[in-house]
């Protein structure tokens, strides 16, 4: 019976840390930053921590390099080039499949843009500011409509006074489960892992 209880419990804890939020927080105010947040741990995304400089590796070898060359070109000749148009396709697909399906899963809490355009004179703010709209307010609407937003708003506008400088403002808080990652993982994984077997075969 304790057996039981052990099974219980583990399955309890694989259970609460699947509900786990994974957050993301990225702000812009003239510096970008980017936190991870999984559970109550943190990551800095962005600015990096200063990386430690490794030993550059010696290139290959220019007759290594020709040999992978020569297996690059033999496979195309071998199979033809519709089998490449059509891995590409395949790729294409699941790339396309993996991100509608990930983006499905994401909570957005906030998501708020505001910009202030200017430029030499009245007539280049004008210009400026009529571009600006034209390209943000579609993809603004596009990734909108991609995720699930509680909260969010884009403000732009042109500033035609002397001297003065375009600004963005930006706050972006995003939430998704370890429990929705994994199975997306789960499901796309198994499609990349058939198409890795065609690909051998």
């Amino acid at each position: 019976m304790l057996w039981l209880y052990i099974l219980l419990g583990i399955l309890l804890v694989i259970f609460f840390i699947l509900l786990i939020p994974v957050k993301l927080k990225a702000t812009y105010n003239e510096d970008f930053r980017c936190i991870l947040k999984i559970g109550f741990v943190k990551f800095s995304l962005y600015p990096p921590k200063p990386k430690k400089k490794k030993k550059k590796k010696p290139k290959k070898a220019d007759e290594e390099q020709k040999s992978e060359d020569k297996k690059k070109e033999s496979l195309i000749k071998e199979k033809g080039i519709s089998w490449l148009f059509d891995l590409i396709k395949k790729i294409a697909d699941l790339a396309v499949g993996a991100l509608k399906d990930f983006f499905r899963h994401i909570i957005v809490k906030k998501l708020l843009l505001s910009i202030s355009i200017a430029g030499s004179d009245a007539a280049d703010t004008a210009v400026k500011y009529g571009y600006c709209c034209s390209a943000v307010y579609p993809a603004f609407g596009i990734i909108v409509g991609a995720v699930k937003c509680k909260k969010y708003g884009v403000d732009i506008s042109p500033d035609f006074e002397e001297k003065a400088k375009s600004a963005v403002n930006m706050e972006l808080e995003a939430i998704i489960k370890i429990l929705w990652l994994l199975a997306l993982v789960i499901k796309h994984g198994i499609k990349g892992l058939k198409l890795l077997i065609d690909l051998k075969n």
